[in-house]
């Protein structure tokens, strides 16, 4: 009962695009637009379903309905896009799903507070693993950030003893000792043996 909630906690067209989804409560279900990320002044909508690993749209293609099923991680990054808003002065950032092919992007939210748009954008980068992207004006794409959780820059750890030694000599050479030249065996040559009887 819980999942079929989430999954349906936004079905009306463009509810989506008010407030935002939450990307910490996965999975949702959604109405989106089609291609967001194009100039064309024609909009089309049609369903979508997202959890972590699965991005499935149902949409109609020459009047047939077609559902199309990609995981995540097919999915270029998540991007960002600011464009004018409706007032003077203002812009609006919309956040969603970059894909190579236009038509398969996914919008996920739009809003004309830049704060609440970049917390959204790395909240859902995270959620999804994904690389954070910004749309240029021309329609290029630029990855700000890879993919993972934002956390600081470390340090990173000194490399093994071994691997650093893997091209020069094998592991059981290192751990010998060096010969020396000084010492000399003693030769007992021409002597008679010696040997207990009982």
């Amino acid at each position: 009962m819980r999942r079929q909630a989430a999954m349906q906690d936004a079905t009306d067209p463009g509810s989506s695009l008010v407030d935002g989804l939450d990307p910490h409560r996965l999975p949702h279900r959604f109405t989106a637009r089609n291609e967001p990320l194009s100039r064309s002044g024609e909009k089309t909508s049609f369903e979508v379903y997202i959890d972590r690993d699965t991005v499935v749209m149902k949409r109609k293609l020459a009047g047939l309905p077609l559902t199309v099923v990609l995981p995540t991680n097919t999915f270029t990054g998540v991007y960002a896009r600011v464009t004018p808003g409706t007032a003077p002065e203002v812009l609006t950032v919309s956040i969603g799903l970059h894909h190579r092919d236009p038509a398969l992007c996914v919008e996920l939210m739009s809003s004309e507070s830049v704060e609440a748009a970049a917390g959204y954008w790395r909240d859902w980068a995270d959620a999804l693993d994904l690389p954070l992207v910004a749309v240029e004006p021309d329609g290029s794409i630029e990855i700000v950030a890879e993919a993972g959780p934002s956390k600081s820059v470390e340090r990173p750890a000194a490399r093994r003893r071994v691997a650093a030694l893997t091209n020069r000599r094998p592991r059981f050479l290192v751990r010998r000792k060096p010969g020396n030249r000084s010492y000399r065996p003693a030769v007992f040559a021409g002597e008679r043996e010696i040997i207990a009887r009982n």
